[in-house]
């Protein structure tokens, strides 16, 4: 397994750091950082903070994906997975979408999404074929 070096910046005071839950896992928590809850309606796509920035080291990329438990529920990554280049230096924010017929409540702090780092290979062109 290789270890990469992903400094994170709070923005604000109620983000939460990623954390792996176990040793051999693949992805990280990523939680909304929200202070009061939201509604997000059937088929309704919204764009929530994690109130983090990073740095990505060059050569890789992170991945936002759906959480299971999460699209187990019925929220899933709208664009999973999401791509945030090396180059990225913004907040990191997910695309949440709800594909059930119910509205769904989203809490301050709750975990919504995962990240994935990754390994980029980038492609030169001709147009011989």
């Amino acid at each position: 397994m290789t270890t990469i070096d992903v400094k994170f910046k709070k923005l604000v005071d109620w983000a939460k750091i990623p954390e792996y839950e176990t040793r051999g896992a693949a992805g990280c928590d990523l939680a909304v950082a929200i202070q009061e809850e939201i509604i997000l309606y059937p088929s309704e796509v919204r764009s929530l903070p994690t109130g983090l920035a990073m740095m990505i080291p060059p050569g890789y990329e992170a991945q936002i994906r759906s959480r299971a438990g999460m699209a187990g529920k019925g929220i899933v990554v709208a664009n999973a997975p999401g791509t945030i280049d090396s180059d990225h230096n913004g907040e990191v924010k997910i695309l949440l979408l709800n594909v059930t017929d119910k509205p769904i409540r989203v809490l301050p702090g709750q975990k919504v999404a995962q990240i994935v780092f990754a390994p980029v290979v980038q492609a030169s062109f001709s147009s011989d074929i």
